[in-house]
């Protein structure tokens, strides 16, 4: 399956960690963006992703 565009509270979640993003893992990133992330990659995984 091929998500066009993330819900809402994805994207929100998305904007928490992206700007800690190096490549593909935070960096000197705060809790709350290492939460944010795991919350994405776990409603990836259920989508399929």
């Amino acid at each position: 399956m091929v998500i066009n565009e993330y819900p809402e509270e994805i994207k929100k979640l998305m904007s928490i960690y992206e700007p800690y993003m190096v490549g593909c893992h935070l960096e000197d990133a705060p809790p709350e963006a290492v939460e944010a992330l795991e919350k994405v990659k776990e409603w990836s995984w259920e989508q399929g992703q």
